[in-house]
């Protein structure tokens, strides 16, 4: 009974034991699963601090970015934008102290423009190829390393030597604008993430930088232009397609309030040049406009611009020269008309002059009727210029014409040992004045055989082309210079040429010829070489003005 007693008691005790024991592994296992959720606890907290913290950092970039994209924007003055850039590229990476320098074409050395949190002293200079800085200057990449220790940063306990830097170069493409030093006490540097958003602003600051030439260069060329504009008499504008002014200068401004319209809308659209007369508003006076389209290297159209010249002055400077011209040609013609006819009556009872004094009147007879041909001349000008030439009309042979003006020249030309050539075709009568037309041929051949050398050859030629006569006075002198040929026409002109070799002439021969023939409805080309010489090229239509009839006897008012 004893035993079976302490056979109970021993499976109690035992019972009591596993209990024990189950009950403390349960109690184990609680306490390791509550540990194991605070660790579990501990790492999302710690994951959520890192996402916040790279989160705000992330905020923090962008916001640089942001500040630095509306900073940069519209900043001309050079110190002002480097000060910016570098304050924003030192809160980029949270620097106490940096330098900026802005590199130019050709340096090796460039000083500071900007400097921030550096103890007062002379701004630094940088080196191509020295240090950090001098580095990324020539190789064009951010660079990164230890310090010089030759600058001190303020700090809040005092001044301390700066042992890192990371210098990040600003550039337009290939070119490097300026470098940005950012300098720390700190020898652990920047993260790489600092590093990245310096970068992206550096990038924007050179942009700004570039952007910033471009726009100063912008100005200095409107302000130039605008100065030239404005310093220009003539009204100038440039105008949209539908007559909007898009630029004027002072002078249209004024004569746009005077109610002067630069073009009429319907022609403010038109291609091609546009030329007349319009009235000054400012008085009895003329306005000469002129207007062209003005298009883009592309072609593309880009306005058109126009031109007003107030030409009172110069109309009334005119006439008063050609006035001028006929009074005093007027003057001149009556004595000399005087003079020749009376050594003509001289000249003609010679038989009591010694050889001598025939000799010398004869001089002066030719001298006398050249200049009373010079006389002529201005007269005949000022007759085109006054719009009051009158041409007679007749039934012209032009062939026999020729004939007479060739046989007229051919002295002369034998004398400067020129030969003198008539090829003339059958041609019809010509409409005309056939005085004038002996003059045109007078001065065309006089010219030829004068600038032809010795030796040489002017050929007159005359064809009949259907619906006009065609005349060519060609000779084998000295050409005449191609930067002459567009004012040969011109009164008083004369060819470098001629004035160099001291040939005689006033400069009206060829002004009249033209004269004649545009009064006659022709025109005339002139074709030239140095090496080969010229070629006057007339063309007459047999009917000068259809709606005439130029066979009726009378005279034909010319104007100009």
């Amino acid at each position: 009974m004893e035993g079976e007693l302490i056979a109970v008691v021993a499976v109690a005790a035992l019972a009591i034991a596993a209990l024990g024991a189950l009950a403390w592994a349960l109690g184990g296992w609680r306490r390791a699963d509550v540990h194991g959720r605070e660790m579990l606890l501990g790492e999302r907290e710690a994951d959520l601090q890192a996402a916040r913290y790279e989160s705000a950092l992330h905020r923090d970039r962008v916001e640089v970015l942001h500040r630095a994209t509306d900073r940069l924007t519209g900043e001309l003055d050079d110190e002002r934008l480097a000060s910016t850039i570098l304050e924003l590229l030192l809160d980029a990476v949270r620097a106490p102290a940096g330098t900026l320098h802005l590199i130019r074409e050709g340096d090796v050395a460039a000083p500071a423009v900007a400097a921030r949190g550096l103890a007062p002293g002379v701004l630094p200079i940088i080196r191509q190829g020295e240090g950090p800085a001098g580095y990324a200057w020539r190789d064009g990449r951010t660079t990164t390393g230890e310090h010089s220790r030759e600058h001190t940063i303020e700090g809040p306990g005092g001044e301390v030597p700066a042992v890192y830097e990371v210098a990040v170069p600003l550039r337009r493409g290939d070119q490097i604008l300026a470098v940005a030093r950012m300098l720390s006490a700190d020898e652990r540097g920047y993260g790489a993430g600092q590093l990245q958003t310096a970068e992206r602003v550096a990038a924007l600051g050179g942009l700004a930088l570039a952007h910033r030439e471009l726009r100063v260069a912008a100005l200095q060329t409107s302000r130039v232009n605008a100065a030239m504009l404005d310093a220009t008499p003539d009204a100038l504008a440039l105008l949209a397609g539908d007559g909007t002014v898009i630029v004027e200068n002072e002078p249209m401004r004024e004569l746009r309030a005077a109610g002067v319209e630069p073009v009429a809308s319907a022609d403010a659209g038109a291609d091609g040049e546009l030329r007349d007369e319009l009235p000054n508003p400012a008085g009895d006076g003329v306005l000469l406009r002129f207007s062209t389209p003005v298009r883009d290297e592309t072609g593309a159209p880009l306005g058109r611009v126009v031109v007003l010249r107030d030409i009172t002055g110069e109309r009334e400077s005119e006439r008063l020269k050609d006035e001028f011209f006929a009074l005093v040609s007027h003057e001149l013609r009556t004595p000399l008309t005087s003079i020749i006819g009376y050594l003509d009556l001289v000249l003609d009872d010679g038989e009591g002059l010694d050889p001598d004094t025939q000799r010398f009147l004869e001089v002066v007879q030719r001298n006398a009727r050249r200049l009373l041909r010079l006389v002529g001349d201005l007269l005949f000008v000022a007759q085109v210029e006054a719009g009051q030439l009158s041409l007679e009309q007749h039934q012209v042979d032009l062939g026999q014409v020729a004939a007479e003006a060739v046989e007229a020249a051919r002295p002369r030309a034998e004398n400067n040992g020129v030969s003198l050539i008539l090829s003339a075709e059958p041609a019809r009568p010509l409409s005309g004045d056939r005085d004038r037309f002996g003059q045109m041929l007078d001065n065309l051949i006089g010219n030829a055989v004068k600038f032809s050398p010795d030796g040489g050859h002017v050929e007159v030629a005359l064809s009949d082309e259907g619906n006009a006569a065609i005349l060519v006075v060609r000779d084998t002198g000295m050409g005449i210079p191609p930067e002459d040929l567009d004012r040969l026409f011109e009164r008083f002109f004369r060819s470098s040429d001629a004035t160099r070799r001291a040939v005689p002439g006033v400069g009206l021969g060829l002004t009249i010829v033209k004269a004649i023939v545009d009064a006659h409805g022709g025109t005339i080309e002139v074709a030239s070489d140095p090496r080969e010489g010229t070629a006057f090229t007339i063309v007459l239509p047999y009917r000068t003005r259809p709606e005439l009839d130029l066979d009726a006897p009378g005279a034909l008012e010319v104007g100009r």
